[in-house]
């Protein structure tokens, strides 16, 4: 005969005692798991902060020597000269940051390139030269004239289209709607608000124009570049100006250059052959933590000190490092 084993009271509570200590094991490693997840996230925030800030700081510094370093042209050299043999314009390679990231500047002459806030001048002659050389740029690269009369009626003061221009009416019936600003262009970005503009055309053009806080544009020869030069008057053919600009530059005088290309003698009152202006362009890479900025530096003509008119980290910067990946990948 069989015996029937039935179990214990004492055998049910170690089964359950079991249960609850796996339980509460069970709830202990979720609960720390958890924790060492909100630490390795505090731990990741904090160092990408850190490392954010690292770039910033490291980006202010190369403003800042920027800024010696045009004040230091202004004081040992001829300040009344300035060219692309000069140290501020001498293009420099990424170099490394104590081996946890990377820097890369680029400055660029402002008044080597047409300013399109010469289109807001009270003076006629002025604006229509400006107009002019801005057709016959994006001529050259193949856009459409008419962005020429958009930019024209984005800054004057009426509210009356000129040639193939548009005005509020035009950008009213936009989603969303805006108006024009009739006042000077204060950033780039402006310029994809244009009615006809298209991004990519944009960018094309972006190189060859720059934004001053006046309403004129004297042209730096030993520094503007061939499209520059070429547009300056219809008497200028590419292949002239492609002929300078392969050369290295360095005129003491508008006269002297005058003399050397006489094909600019009709428009030698828009030259110049010193800067006032210029455009530091900043990338900064630190760890995970990264800065692009673009500075608008002045230098004052007398005493070549040199303040900061305007500070963007809008990413329009593009690195010869993201360059060179990209070319290899083709």
């Amino acid at each position: 005969m069989y015996k029937r084993c039935l179990p214990t009271v004492g055998g049910k509570q170690q089964g359950i005692a079991l249960i609850s200590v796996l339980l509460v094991v069970a709830v202990l490693v979720a609960i720390t798991t958890r924790l060492l997840e909100d630490h390795n996230l505090v731990v990741h925030h904090h160092r990408a902060t850190f490392e954010q800030n690292q770039a910033l700081q490291y980006a202010y510094g190369a403003e800042a020597l920027a800024r010696q370093v045009l004040f230091e042209d202004h004081k040992s050299s001829d300040p009344k000269i300035d060219h692309l043999g000069e140290p501020w314009a001498k293009q420099l390679p990424p170099f490394e940051l104590d081996d946890i990231g990377y820097m890369e500047t680029q400055v660029r002459d402002l008044n080597g390139c047409l300013n399109l806030n010469a289109l807001a001048s009270n003076d006629e002659v002025v604006l229509k030269r400006t107009l002019k050389r801005l057709k016959r740029m994006l001529r050259e690269l193949q856009i459409d004239e008419a962005l020429a009369d958009n930019a024209r009626d984005w800054v004057d003061r009426d509210s009356k289209v000129q040639g193939f221009g548009a005005e509020d009416n035009s950008y009213l019936g936009k989603y969303p709607p805006y108006r024009t600003p009739n006042s000077k262009i204060s950033h780039v970005s402006e310029l994809y608000l244009l009615d006809i503009a298209k991004p990519e055309q944009v960018k094309e053009l972006l190189p060859f124009v720059c934004l001053l806080p006046f309403a004129d544009n004297k042209i730096n020869v030993n520094t503007a570049n061939t499209l520059t030069l070429a547009t300056l008057d219809d008497g200028i053919g590419v292949g002239s100006a492609e002929a300078i600009t392969m050369t290295e530059r360095a005129y003491t005088s508008v006269t002297d250059f005058v003399r050397d290309h006489p094909e600019f003698s009709a428009v030698a009152d828009d030259l110049t052959v010193s800067s006032d202006h210029f455009g530091l362009h900043v990338q900064a890479v630190v760890g995970e933590g990264s800065v692009t900025m673009y500075s608008h530096l002045a230098r004052n003509k007398t005493d070549g000190r040199v303040t900061v008119l305007q500070r963007d980290f809008a990413k329009l910067f593009r690195s010869s490092l993201t360059i060179e990946a990209s070319t290899e990948a083709e």
